[in-house]
């Protein structure tokens, strides 16, 4: 008779986003990750705010909990476009182009004022930029927290501007969830497992059901890395992603865990 193998999928919990906030040292931006908020849900109310639909946070939360098409419509709208678009600031008529995509339809001075308010309420997202900015002019290097240096060769317009601001946390994300792997990879053979891949900030591995406690402990400790980051601007402070972790027999239906 064949042992069943289940999967898991570890994943760093609104990895990159979470990342920024640390790196803008910006204490607005950290304490929505602090209390547990929905980085995706709270941009997606910003949204509708521009829009004039508004709603109280909790209320929202829930109505994405219900599988609200609205919710889950802007959700996916802000996670997609509205979060990472301010934080690399990238340009009006491609934040409106993308969120067309979702179905969201804003236009030049809606999302001027998107931008304008999300600026306004998170001060450090602009001091971050004008760091990585002086960085780049001064030694075209910027250096991850973990220690991952990069060297910036071409002409320091908006463009090369704009992957320096997305190179730090993105490449933090990627170096603790490639950290984790390599640190759970022979556990996880022990058990009679495998890694199967990696997609960024998540780690998918297939294990015997027996074990799947036992393989769920050492991939959330293993991707469990606190992390001293020092913004340009501001003190330093340990960030510390939480897992995530979900289970199934099929990777498109994998359900959330529950031990």
């Amino acid at each position: 008779m064949t042992k069943r193998k289940l999967l898991l999928e570890a994943d760093l919990s609104q990895a990159e986003a979470r990342a920024v906030a640390w790196y803008c040292g910006d204490d607005g931006y950290k304490n929505l990750f602090k209390q547990g908020i929905d980085i995706h849900l709270d941009r997606a109310l910003m949204i509708l705010e521009v829009l004039e639909k508004f709603y109280d946070y909790e209320t929202f939360r829930g109505m994405y909990q219900d599988n609200n098409k609205l919710a889950k419509q802007f959700r996916q709208g802000a996670k997609a476009v509205g979060v990472h678009a301010t934080n690399y600031d990238v340009g009006p008529r491609t934040v409106i182009s993308s969120l067309r995509h979702h179905g969201i339809y804003l236009n030049t001075r809606q999302e001027a004022l998107l931008r304008a308010n999300t600026h306004d309420r998170f001060p450090g997202i602009k001091l971050y930029q004008s760091g990585v900015q002086q960085a780049l002019r001064a030694t075209r290097t910027l250096k991850t927290a973990k220690g991952m240096k990069r060297y910036f060769y071409s002409k320091l317009d908006s463009n090369t501007f704009r992957r320096a601001y997305a190179f730090l946390p993105q490449c933090t994300v990627a170096e603790i969830t490639n950290d984790g792997l390599v640190t759970m990879e022979q556990p996880i053979r022990d058990l009679g497992g495998f890694v199967l891949m990696q997609v960024h900030d998540s780690v998918l591995i297939e294990v015997p059901e027996r074990h799947v406690q036992e393989a769920y402990d050492i991939m959330v400790k293993a991707l469990t890395q606190p992390l001293e980051v020092y913004p340009f601007f501001g003190e330093a402070d340990v960030m510390t992603i939480p897992v995530d972790v979900k289970v199934g027999t099929h990777w498109g239906e994998l359900k959330e865990w529950k031990s």
